[in-house]
């Protein structure tokens, strides 16, 4: 990670302070809070760890963001174990009114407070935007309170040793609350049933769920859905076996229908990802009717669905005001009108589409043309991997040009530059590039376009989620895109 900052007056002073620590330490009080997170990421970087324990005592910002500093989620961590040792301070005496210190983040999000006042550039861990809590989770008290806010994976081995340590820190010292804002699932037992009732689950604002279940499991996980109130982003990727008698047939479906209609408790739900949801295949219209909530976020992907559920989700009032669209791996042949109506009803708020390996032909794309040209907010788009002629994608550039914050389009090869078994004609498509060039500059409007030839599936992930529009697709694909631009 690179923190390096140009070198200046206030830089070189920073600098000369980290010298000797007790300089450091006498120093707080007259320096400005502006370059105090300055001062606190140097000493980090540095191993200066009795100026960054005097300098929490001094924070003058209500939360301060370590998670996004310390990768090592270790008790024994130098850097984590300074500030911990500064926060016991904080509780044990009274301190100077200088300190604000709230909410101490150990969640790998931050970088944009440091970006902020430091001027330095840390990576960001996630494309997802950054939820937002509705207010602090303490209730008012009059003894001093700290929030600590930390990240809870389970995997197949025990509880991660940070979060049992955090845990136990937190049991043995009064006004401080323990905060788990993200909890992602590999692994479920009975034992993590029992931690996870140990913490505080309205405190949970997002839920990944990436494992295979029995329907045991699937039934208590259901029952745990009920209490996380403040719930706003969830992402379900679950399997549970097929049922071998009428007995686990009927025990199936009852912990199917438990799991959906726990979700009628979800009502700051905002976000919702279905990865490959098999199991919900013919239950998927009865989870939505169980939503009291708007999204704003719907991902739906890699799965099969009858036209009549589909029908009945796109009809949901629950997915009436979405920003993000994603239905990639979906066969949406049979939907195409049902489609077009979801995106009328969307057009005005909707910024982000995904229609990747839908199955579309040009039958379909043409029934959705009018809905598309109305969205007037879209910013990215992806048709990749779709069977499309060149004629209709000409239809497509023409009735997307209107469209003027659209900075990211990733559309499929016309068909016409394949031979009738599939193989790609580089000749042929290369004409048709030049076509889509000659169609853009008589469109009269700037914008890029990447033309996939391939149908990989993560390529298309990382060049559509991602913001920027030319990335790297992986080794095995790097001949099969095309950036065309017009400026």
């Amino acid at each position: 990670m690179n923190y390096d900052n140009p070198s200046s007056l206030i830089q070189l002073t920073i600098q000369s302070l980290l010298k000797d620590d007790n300089l450091a330490i006498s120093s707080l009080k007259d320096i400005p809070d502006a370059l105090l997170p300055s001062l606190f990421l140097k000493a980090h970087i540095q191993g200066c760890y009795k100026t960054l324990k005097a300098i929490v005592l001094s924070w003058p910002f209500e939360r301060l963001p370590l998670g996004s500093l310390v990768h090592d989620r270790a008790p024994e961590n130098p850097s984590f174990k300074a500030v911990m040792d500064g926060i016991d301070v904080l509780i044990k005496q009274k301190v100077s009114p200088r300190c604000r210190l709230q909410v101490l983040d150990l969640q790998f999000t931050g970088q944009k407070f440091w970006n902020t006042w430091t001027g330095s550039h840390l990576q960001a861990y996630s494309q997802k935007r950054e939820l937002m809590s509705e207010g602090t989770s303490k209730k008012e008290k009059a003894t001093p309170y700290l929030e600590v806010c930390v990240d809870l994976y389970l995997g197949e081995e025990q509880v991660d040793r940070f979060s049992t340590y955090l845990l136990n820190w937190t049991k043995k010292r009064k006004g401080v609350h323990l905060s788990y804002k993200t909890v992602r699932i590999h692994y479920l037992t009975r034992k993590y049933f029992r931690f996870l009732y140990a913490v505080s689950c309205c405190d949970i604002m997002e839920l990944g769920i990436h494992c295979t279940l029995p329907f045991s499991t699937l039934h208590m996980l259901a029952n745990l859905l009920g209490m996380l109130s403040n719930l706003k982003r969830m992402v379900v990727c679950i399997k549970i076996p097929t049922a071998t008698t009428p007995e686990k047939a009927e025990w199936r479906l009852l912990s199917i229908n438990n799991f959906t209609s726990e979700c009628s408790q979800l009502l700051h739900l905002q976000e919702l990802y279905l990865e490959s949801p098999s199991f919900l295949k013919d239950h998927l219209h009865c989870l939505f009717r169980c939503f009291n909530t708007s999204l704003e976020v719907f991902s739906l992907t890699n799965c099969r669905f009858r036209k009549k559920v589909l029908t009945h989700v796109f009809q949901s009032p629950c997915i009436s005001q979405l920003k993000d669209l994603c239905l990639k791996g979906v066969p949406l042949t049979s939907v195409s009108k049902c489609l077009r109506s979801l995106l009328e009803v969307n057009a005005s708020t909707l910024q982000h589409l995904d229609l990747g390996l839908c199955g579309l032909q040009d039958p379909q794309l043409e029934v959705l043309l009018p809905a598309l040209s109305s969205c007037s907010q879209l910013r990215s788009f992806s048709l990749h991997g779709n069977c499309l002629s060149m004629a209709t994608l000409e239809k497509l550039l023409s009735c997307t040009s209107g469209l003027s914050r659209l900075k990211l389009e990733l559309y499929p090869a016309p068909l016409e530059s394949f031979s009738p078994q599939g193989v790609l004609q580089p000749a042929t498509f290369r004409l048709h590039c030049t076509q889509i060039i000659k169609i853009l500059k008589d469109l009269r409007h700037s914008r890029s376009i990447v033309v996939s030839t391939g149908q990989c599936s993560s390529c298309a992930e990382k060049m559509f989620r991602n913001g920027e529009p030319i990335i790297l697709p992986c080794k095995s694909c790097v001949r099969k895109f095309k950036k065309l631009s017009i400026e």
